[in-house]
């Protein structure tokens, strides 16, 4: 059985510190934001970082890593980005706490079959009415939240975390490109937790998570430094 521990960021650089010194393997993943440790081909643990940390390199040690960066407490202003077909929540948040934020609905979903419009184009319903309404919707879903992103407000921060499905990332970067608007300007960070919805509330629980480091330990006899204590988050 795994077990799951929750700490906050600034007990984070103490605790890689002391991972560091032990001699065990343990590897950055960029596509989880975190590191995992083997041993003989056995995981032990993997150790996601507060979403606001450099991503590690694939496959570059935790020595290396701190070597390279300085782990900052300070937190800038970041992005939160909530997406699912004809759904999404934008905001802007600092010290966990929302500045300004903006809830987006298009018409993507087919009603009975629950499809988005993206995964329907190939079918013969491309040409009927409520077709080409879902993908008018569809367009003008990907561009309100582009148009969004350029504005100077947003286009100050640095950090964008977001929860969506690959396709619907995939297809707001096509957006962005026709729009001749440079996404790569933001560090973006997938934040590795479920969500219930796209909608404000969520997004503001979630805004939060990015202040904790996450640390799945396996069974295992291995010895690891003493695990900070999970406390609540105080902003």
């Amino acid at each position: 059985m795994s077990r799951l521990h929750k700490f906050q960021h600034h007990l984070c650089p103490d605790f890689l510190a002391e991972l560091a010194k032990t001699g065990l393997l343990i590897l950055g993943d960029p596509e989880k934001h975190s590191f995992e440790c083997k041993e003989a081909d056995q995981k032990i643990f993997t150790l996601r970082l507060p979403a606001f940390y450099p991503t590690p390199k694939k496959q570059e040690p935790l020595w290396s890593y701190l070597e390279e960066h300085t782990l900052s407490l300070d937190i800038p202003k970041y992005i939160v980005l909530l997406m699912e077909s004809g759904r999404a929540a934008i905001g802007i948040f600092e010290d966990g706490k929302v500045l300004e934020h903006k809830n987006i609905r298009k018409y993507m979903v087919r009603k009975k079959q629950g499809k988005s419009q993206l995964n329907h184009l190939k079918t013969k319903g491309k040409s009927r009415y409520g077709s080409r309404l879902r993908l008018r919707e569809s367009e003008a879903f990907f561009d309100e939240i582009i148009e969004r992103l350029s504005t100077d407000t947003y286009s100050q921060c640095k950090q964008l975390i977001y929860h969506c499905p690959v396709r619907l990332k995939s297809c707001l970067y096509d957006a962005a490109e026709e729009l001749k608007f440079d996404v790569n300007q933001f560090t973006w960070t997938r934040l590795g937790v479920d969500i219930k919805d796209c909608g404000f509330e969520e997004m503001k629980r979630l805004s939060q998570e990015i202040y904790f480091c996450r640390l799945t330990v396996e069974e295992t006899t291995v010895k690891l430094p003493e695990i900070p204590e999970y406390q609540k988050l105080v902003l």
